[in-house]
This record gives structure tokens, sequence and C-alpha cells, in this order.
């Protein structure tokens, strides 16, 4: 459940920022954009290590450690940056003359959103939704730091306990892992359609 609530509510977070920012990084030019651009793709290469300690001790004058908001806080932030590259490029190729149109015929800048660009962007969209979503559900690192007690333990963690010092419950842990592979197939199941032409079309350009 803790694994749950916390794929879920980053990977909406992830999902909403990573819309909103993508079409404007694909439709409107500002100063700085290019550096912006080129920030975004430098945090993907910044080791998880050098961020570790300043999120650790924000989080302790927080009060946030060994609590859920903080791993939703770190997964949605780990995560934005190549998501919203990716919705950006989907952006991109959806045609700016199908937004005219539908302002021509009396709609305006949300409906056009919601009704217009949204649907066309299916498969991104829940191509984002899935990387978000295991991207939070599969990480062990951020997990073990931040949480120690059994009512914050995400199933990483929990599959990490069964290793002992002097011994590894194999059973126990195979077969606790492969029911944490449960709803990762599940929304693979029913997505997979969409995963395969949205990572196939959203491809960041060169």
């Amino acid at each position: 459940m803790n694994s749950f609530i916390v794929s879920i509510s980053s990977s909406i977070l992830v999902l909403f920022v990573s819309i909103l920012g993508g079409y404007s990084m694909a439709r409107y030019s500002f100063r700085g954009k290019k550096l912006f651009l080129i920030s975004f793709l430098a945090t993907q290469m910044i080791p998880v290590m050098v961020i570790l300690v300043p999120l650790f001790i924000s989080f302790s004058h927080l009060h946030l450690l060994n609590k859920l908001p903080s791993l939703i806080i770190t997964y949605t932030a780990m995560n934005i940056p190549f998501c919203l590259l990716t919705m950006s490029s989907f952006f991109q190729r959806i045609p700016v003359s199908l937004e005219e149109a539908a302002l021509i015929d009396g709609c305006n800048k949300f409906q056009t959103m919601t009704k217009i660009i949204l649907p066309i962007m299916r498969p991104g969209i829940v191509a984002t939704l899935v990387f978000a979503f295991t991207g939070a559900w599969n990480d062990l690192f951020f997990g073990v730091m931040f949480t120690n007690s059994e009512s914050t333990k995400t199933v990483p963690v929990g599959l990490s306990s069964f290793v002992q010092k002097f011994d590894i419950n194999w059973g126990q842990m195979s077969a606790a892992g492969i029911l944490s592979l449960i709803p990762v197939v599940i929304m693979f199941a029913f997505a997979q359609k969409y995963i395969v032409s949205g990572l196939t079309e959203g491809a960041v350009k060169g």
C-alpha cells in the first residue's frame, strides 16, 4: 500500500507538470529556453549520491523523514526532467494548425487542450505515466535512506529485509518479489499498445 500511494501520487504529479511544462517548451519561445533544456538534461547526469545528503538534511529540517511525502517529493523531482522533455517532443509532433482550427471554431485554450490535444497525446501520456510509476515503484535507494519503520516501508525495502546478516530467505523473498510484480504487469498488459507507440513517437530529437 505504501508503494502504491507513493507511486501513484508521484506519477500523477509528474504527469501534470510534464504536460504543462512540455506544452510550454514546445509551443512558446522565450529567453534562456535552450539553457533551460540543457539544465534539465544535465540533471540526468548527476549521481544520486550527490543529492542524498542535501535531501536528507532538508527533509530532516522539514520533519519529513520516515514519512511517505519525502519519497513522493523525491520521486517527483527525479522523474520530471526526463518526462517533461518526452512530453515536449510529443507536443512538437502535433501540428499547430489543429489548435488554430479549434480556436477558430470557438474553443478557448483550455477546451483546445482537453478536447483536441490531450486525446491525441494519449500514447505519450500513458508512456510517461508508466515510466514515472515504475521508477517510483522499483526504487530501493531512497526508500532505505528516508524510511525506517514498518509503517512506511515500500516494497523494495520490504524485499531487502529478507537479506539477513548470515542468511538470505530466498524462498520468501522470491515469493514476495513475484507478488510485487503484479501491479506493474497488470499496468503493462492494459497499456502495452500505448507504451510501444508512445516510446517510439516520443523519442527526443537529437
